[in-house]
């Protein structure tokens, strides 16, 4: 009777555990089949939100090439998010890590969320998931484009500056960067790590669009992002339909 209590119970809490994730997904859009747009005009230019996710369904990211199609085609230019870290030092990457708490991706998202949401917390995905496919594949002209958007050199920097100096202990060195640390925690309140990945490269998208000489723009961005880029974009006198 105690070991069936006890199987019931830990059924219950991993049960309890994946319909939390799942209703975290369903909140942030994950599971969506279809991608949203988000409009914005001033006198000068009309720009085109894509909020997008890093991982989703195969139904999303086909609905998301369809509408980068017909943008392409209306002659939008495609401005694509993506922090810049090719040949980054590797206490760069140890420093991201550390204040992200997950490991650099190495072969996408969804590696991360299988290892780790998967096969350590036992997660059960209410949909199949797979990673954003790259910006060619979903559609966007290479000549016709252009990633606005950080080094990871800077994104660092700009912590460091702001929040102090990320400091890398010996567990640091324990693992690969693509895998997960040993060491404790490092804590990062929300706010800044907001301020870190979301408002500091927002400012780098909204600075460019002051100096933007096409006057018509998509920006492929996460969705994360979209509140605080609509926000800049009224401060700049576009109105925007949401």
């Amino acid at each position: 009777m105690k070991h069936l209590i006890f199987f019931s119970i830990f059924f219950l809490l991993f049960s309890c555990q994946s319909m939390l994730f799942n209703a975290g997904f369903e909140a942030l859009g994950i599971y969506d089949d279809e991608a949203k747009l988000h409009f914005s005009e001033s006198d000068s230019k009309k720009i085109i939100l894509l909020p997008t996710h890093h991982i989703g369904t195969q139904l999303y990211y086909d609905d998301l090439k369809y509408k980068i199609d017909s943008l392409a085609a209306l002659n939008f230019y495609f401005y694509t998010e993506r922090v810049k870290a090719e040949g980054a030092k590797d206490s760069l990457l140890r420093k991201f890590r550390k204040f992200s708490g997950n490991p650099v991706p190495s072969s996408g998202y969804k590696n991360i969320m299988d290892s780790v949401w998967g096969k350590k917390y036992k997660i059960k995905f209410k949909k199949e998931l797979i990673d954003q496919p790259d910006y060619s594949d979903l559609g966007v002209p290479a000549n016709q484009s252009d990633n606005v958007d950080s080094t990871l050199e800077e994104l660092i920097t700009y912590y460091e500056n702001n929040y102090g100096e990320i400091i890398l202990a010996p567990c640091d060195f324990e693992t690969k960067f693509t895998e997960e640390t040993t060491c404790p925690k490092y804590k990062v309140s929300k706010s800044i790590r907001n301020d870190v990945l979301q408002d500091f490269r927002n400012n780098i998208v909204l600075n460019r669009i002051d100096i933007e000489t096409r006057d018509k723009i998509a920006i492929i961005y996460g969705a994360g992002h979209t509140p605080g880029l609509l926000e800049g974009l009224k401060a700049r006198g576009f109105q925007t339909e949401e």
